[in-house]
């Protein structure tokens, strides 16, 4: 299904990797000798990873734009030196009329389009597929043939019926298998409409697309970054580049160039599409439109060729399988038939028949109806299908690739437990569970109190009421409404906005802040209105006139907040927060149920063996303490200095701390232990630290069990010694990356084996990896022969994406990146959805496999009549016109049934479809042809001959009929019981002359050579059905030169008098068409019990019970035409079709009833035979199943 990589594609994912982490620039040691020390030092850090991705891509990157990306340096050059390469000024921007000269240079900041393929081509392609060619060609054959013979309208019939047939299947096919062509549009919604940009030294407001490098541009606050800019100056600036990485932490941006050697790392620029979540700042324009991070990756998604799913890939080979064997089967019986000597026209009438007995003509349409109605019931499941055939290969999934956050986890930080009084509690939302519930934590306990006022105070989030920038910029991008328009429709879905926010709850409502701190405003505000407990303390004035806040660093792991804050002996409270270490490192006292206790041994160890718990757990803590100052020391205006820190800041009252996870979503865990049972494993992919990832994919039950990592841990061993002492593993990403390292030089067949190491073992997370190495995993699970799906929802995750068989994105959190390069979009982002997708996807090629044989055991029936035709020269039992009606008219429906069959019992406890097995396998074939098939032909060949029987042809007569001639009598002409030639006047006539012309001695009647001017009689067009063939089978006896009967005839033992021939029906060419009759009748009675008897593959069928409506509506629809075609005159002209009696309709049915007895029996063999060998199912399952 993936698409092909292109080596543009390669081009682009070496650059984005490059720049992506320290540990993913991998180029070889000679392209590297330039750079500088530090890079050096890394050099072979940077090797390995590369390597690895070139790897997967198989084509290496072309050196310019290698060369373009590594000396890119626009991050750690001076100003000075960035205002000489890019020719621009810091303070005055660029002067106007150079900016136009560049935008001519680099063209505007916009995504290169990829080109679309006209709809008409599209539609041409489905009009002229291998199935529909040939379907055109019979219809083409149909009307010469009518040309030929404009007496016979069932060719018209023919021909107009197959090019209905072949257009409505193209148009359907065009309509359903269209795919997504709003890539590019996704990509536009990351272009602000509208920047503030530094001109001639003044600011003005221009078009985002106009922007060239060089200009100095205004980053505001809430706006898209409109290009790839390098700070220059900061208020605060933080970043959201989930649209980007799929972290949804906000970054810090400042002037200061961070890593050096990482562009993507470093604090100074900023990538276009991102969001600036808070403050603002200044920066210049590195680089635009398809240069930039972004435009590279959507360059990737652009250029990877598009190949066909597997599902359309085995269809086709199917419908070209049987295109091929019907041609030589066509041609075979062609030259057959000429060299017998029948007419060329009849012959290739026979041929179509072929064509149209064995192309399935209602497959196509069905397997369309099948993912149609798949995709509409998996959208109403919250799982939106983009490419229809995308949801086979998701049945056949047997391996998925799942990020962590968002997926698996809710992506909310939320309050886990709190520690306070020495007591670990449990932190359930007040508003979720209710005023009702009995909660471990006490609202009136003091210790309780006091934690909550600091977490208040300590936390800047608050909750964001402001219509969402992304719903403002789809409306702001919407060119075809004025300015005008958009702002009252921003002002009509501002109001909606807010009548949704009412009814969200706290935890639903979007924060401004990071996940930290929004995590614990969620929890504290049903308890008491946060806003209402900041008003209620001011904060102290530092002594340059500024709020007395510092906010956290990396260095102090800590932030504070001094308030004024009166109590008896105090006027100032600092309340602190941060790394639950550094906290209580600046305690020297601990807040025991309000009450003040000296920090001891007793809780040194109690708060060491909690925050060693809590991490073991992967959740996140945050510690917090506070300290009253004196009034003798801190008396009110006190002059603070937060940088000399003029106040004591290390002696604090500790008060508690919060834990915080993104818990698993509440479906994941069962979810998780579905894929197990259905043989799918689950890998977890994340850049999570190895201890979050593991205790969530333990809560996830991905891991069931203790990890190498923990067994080595425990026992002092290496990861080596202890590695086949468990299942489960945790691989941090620096292995993935020494592996590549070590793989350097090796032979390609000896490449990636520690990885296949890896994969051997049944429970897995990689953690602490980059969207590259994401890319590694994947093409190692494809090389063990997985079929795998992968999630994401960043920008960077959609190479991984593309490359997996199955791409999944989230639709909540995903970016529009993300959605429009995966097959599926989790509306919902729940990972049960994925399981839900699976166990559809195995429903459907459970169903498309019984509906490929049910047409099978159908087309076999209506093929075989053709051979016998030729080989016994039997009348035909059945005309091509008929099989049309079957595949087309009784069999689309009742097939297409299938498709709304519920999934069997056993469907999730299967193994996944091997890739490799075909959607055909012979095992179907044997089944469909030997087994129904046989049983259905015995049936309706039964109809056939004794039809013929009861209309006065013995079945040892019938043989060989074809190959016999006589002279055809007149209408009017009456048999003569006594002797043949008497009631032939043709015959007589001849007599009459001869016995004139002979001696009266002779008395000859006929002779041998009379038999020479014999001529046949139309069987196929009937063209004779009024005369009585007892007068035309006649032979001359040489010993008594006199007529004779050539066929042995029976009694007449049904006395019906055709409706077409107004004669009787006995010894007439009428007798066919009620035998052809009966076939058809027989073959759809038959088919009814054939889809009876398909129902399951193992269990017995009265267990999938008989609730399938559609079902009930397709017999009904059988039946009805089957009625229609048999009794009503008009239509019986038309198709060649006679009304015949009740018992001959029945005669096939009996057969068809032995089908389901037949299978019935080999169900239960195969469910109670024991096997003979382990692991492998009995013989009855390996040799009689489809």
């Amino acid at each position: 299904m993936k698409k092909a990589w292109s080596r543009s594609a390669s081009q682009i994912v070496t650059m984005f990797t490059q720049a992506q982490q320290e540990m993913e620039l991998i180029v070889a040691k000679r392209q590297f000798d330039e750079m500088t020390k530090e890079l050096k030092q890394r050099r072979e850090e940077i090797q390995g990873k590369v390597k690895g991705v070139q790897k997967i891509e198989r084509k290496p990157a072309s050196s310019g734009k290698q060369e373009k990306f590594k000396s890119m340096d626009e991050h750690r050059i001076t100003l000075q030196e960035l205002e000489n390469k890019l020719q621009t000024n810091v303070v005055n921007g660029l002067e106007q009329q150079e900016a136009e000269k560049r935008l001519g240079i680099h063209g505007k900041n916009q995504l290169t389009e990829k080109k679309q393929v006209p709809w008409y081509l599209k539609l041409i392609h489905e009009l002229t597929s291998v199935f529909a060619c040939m379907m055109w060609t019979g219809s083409l054959l149909s009307f010469i043939a009518f040309g030929l013979t404009p007496e016979d309208p069932s060719n018209l019939y023919l021909a107009i019926v197959l090019a209905f047939v072949v257009t409505v299947t193209g148009i359907m096919a065009y309509f359903q298998n269209q795919k997504s062509a709003a890539l590019m549009e996704a990509f536009k919604n990351f272009i602000p409409p509208e920047t503030q940009v530094v001109r001639n030294g003044k600011q003005m407001k221009i078009p985002a697309e106009n922007l060239v490098p060089g200009d100095l541009v205004v980053v505001e606050f809430g706006k898209r970054i409109p290009a790839d800019i390098r700070i220059i100056e900061s208020n605060g600036m933080k970043v959201d580049n989930s649209s980007l990485t799929g972290e949804t932490l906000l970054l810090q941006r400042t002037p200061e160039c961070s890593h050096p050697e990482n562009p993507l790392e470093t604090k100074n620029l900023v990538f276009f599409g991102t969001l600036c979540k808070e403050g603002n700042g200044r920066g210049i324009v590195v680089f635009t439109g398809d240069n930039t991070v972004i435009g590279q990756i959507a360059g990737l998604a652009m250029s990877s060729g598009e190949e066909e799913s597997v599902l359309r890939k085995q269809i086709n080979l199917f419908v070209k399988m049987i295109a091929i064997i019907a041609l030589l089967c066509g041609i075979v019986f062609f030259i057959l038939g000429m060299s017998y000597g029948y007419p060329a026209l009849q012959n290739i009438i026979l041929m179509m028949g072929i064509a149209v007995g064995y192309v399935p003509e209602g497959l196509i349409a069905t397997v369309t109806v099948a993912l149609s109605l798949t995709a509409k019931r998996l959208a109403q499941k919250k799982v939106l299908v983009k490419n229809l055939e995308c949801v086979e290969t998701l049945g056949s999934t047997s391996c998925i690739c799942s990020d962590k956050t968002g997926t698996l986890t809710q992506n909310k930080m939320t309050v886990e437990h709190l520690w306070y009084n020495n007591k670990k509690i449990k932190g359930l939302n007040y508003q979720k569970f209710g005023k009702k519930y009995n909660y471990e934590y006490d609202l009136k306990n003091k210790g309780f109190q006091d934690l909550f006022e600091c977490a208040s105070f300590c936390s800047e989030a608050v909750f964001d009421s402001s219509l969402p920038q992304e719903i403002r910029m789809k409306i702001q991008n919407d060119k075809i409404l004025t300015p005008q328009q958009k702002e009252q429709k921003i002002q009509l879905a501002t109001h909606d906005w807010d009548i949704k926010l009412q009814s969200m709850t706290w935890l639903e409502r979007p924060t401004i802040g990071d996940a930290s701190e929004s995590a614990l405003i969620k929890f504290l505000q049903p308890i008491k209105d946060i806003q209402e407990t900041r008003n209620s303390k001011k904060l102290a004035i530092d002594i340059d006139g500024k709020n007395t806040r510092m906010p956290f660093n990396s260095t102090n792991k800590y932030a504070f907040v001094i308030l004024e804050y009166e109590t008896d002996d105090s006027f100032y409270c600092l309340m602190t927060k941060g790394a639950p270490e550094r906290i209580w490192g600046l305690c020297t006292t601990v807040n025991n149920d309000g009450y003040e206790e000296q920090k001891d041994e007793t809780w040194e160890q109690a708060f060491q063996s909690i925050n060693k718990q809590f991490g073991k757990n992967g959740e996140r803590v945050l510690g917090f303490a506070k300290i009253h100052l004196p009034k003798t020391a801190y008396p009110k205006g006190y002059p603070f200095n937060l940088d000399k820190m003029n106040f004591p800041w290390d002696k604090q009252q500790f008060l508690g701390l919060f834990s915080l996870i993104d818990p698993p979503k509440d479906s994941v865990p069962d979810s998780v232990i579905k894929c197990k049972t259905a043989g799918v494993q689950v890998i977890m992919v994340t850049g999570d630290q190895p201890v979050t990832a593991a205790s969530i994919a333990k809560q996830c039950n991905i891991i069931t069990e203790k990890t190498v990592n923990e067994i080595a841990e425990e026992e002092g061993i290496t990861l080596e010694e202890a590695f086949h002492r468990s299942n489960a593993i945790v691989i941090h990403g620096d292995l993935l990356t020494k592996m590549m390292i070590d793989d350097e030089g090796k032979p390609e067949s000896e490449q990636g084996r520690q990885l296949q190491e890896w994969l051997s073992k049944s429970q897995i997370v990689f953690a602490r990896t980059s969207p590259a190495q994401k890319l590694i995993i994947v093409d190692g699970c494809q090389k063990k022969g997985h079929i795998v799906a992968v999630t994401g929802d960043g920008v960077n995750d959609s190479p991984a994406i593309k490359k997996a068989d199955i791409g999944i994105s989230m639709g909540i959190t995903g970016s529009d990146v993300a959605k429009d390069a995966a097959d599926m979009i989790l509306l919902n982002d729940d990972f049960s959805n994925i399981v839900i997708g699976i166990e559809e996807g195995r429903k459907i090629i459970d169903n498309l496999k019984k509906t490929i044989v049910f047409v099978l055991t159908g087309n076999i029936v209506e093929v075989i009549p053709i051979f016998a035709y030729f080989i016994l020269n039997i009348p035909l039992p059945l005309t091509t016109v008929l099989i049309l009606c079957i595949d087309v008219g009784t069999g689309i429906i009742p097939s297409t049934a299938f498709v709304y069959e519920e999934a069997e019992l056993d469907i999730m406890t299967r193994r996944p479809r091997n890739k490799q097995e075909n959607l055909i396998t012979p095992k179907s074939i044997v089944f469909a042809y030997a087994q129904h098939g046989f049983i259905q032909l015995c049936g309706c060949f039964l109809a056939y001959f004794v039809v013929f029987y009861d209309f006065g042809f013995p079945s040892d007569s019938l043989l060989g009929i074809l190959a016999k001639n006589g002279v055809i009598p007149k209408p009017t002409d009456i048999f003569d019981p006594l002797d043949p030639f008497l009631g032939n006047s043709n015959l007589r006539n001849n007599y009459n002359d001869r016995i004139s012309a002979q001696p009266e001695t002779e008395n000859k009647i006929c002779t041998s050579d009379d038999e020479n001017n014999f001529e046949p009689i139309d069987w196929l067009f009937s063209k004779n059905n009024d005369i009585d063939l007892r007068m035309y089978y006649i032979q001359c006896n040489t010993e008594t030169n006199k007529w004779e009967l050539s066929v042995v005839w029976g009694e007449c033992k049904v006395d019906q008098i055709s409706p077409i021939s107004n004669k009787p029906v006995c010894y007439s060419t009428e007798a066919l068409q009620y035998a052809q009759t009966a076939y058809f009748v027989g073959l759809a009675y038959t088919q009814i019990c054939n889809y009876q008897s398909l129902k399951t593959h193992k269990s017995a069928g009265i267990f999938q019970g008989f609730n399938n409506i559609f079902m009930h509506f397709g017999f009904m629809t059988l039946i009805i035409l089957v009625m229609g075609l048999t009794y009503i005159e008009n239509i019986n002209v038309a198709f060649q079709t006679r009304d015949i009696i009740f018992q001959h309709s029945m005669l096939a049915l009996p057969f068809g009833l032995l089908m389901q007895i037949w299978n019935e029996g080999r169900k239960y063999m195969v469910r109670n035979v024991p096997q003979t060998t382990p692991n492998m199912p009995n013989w009855w399952a390996r040799c009689t199943s489809i």
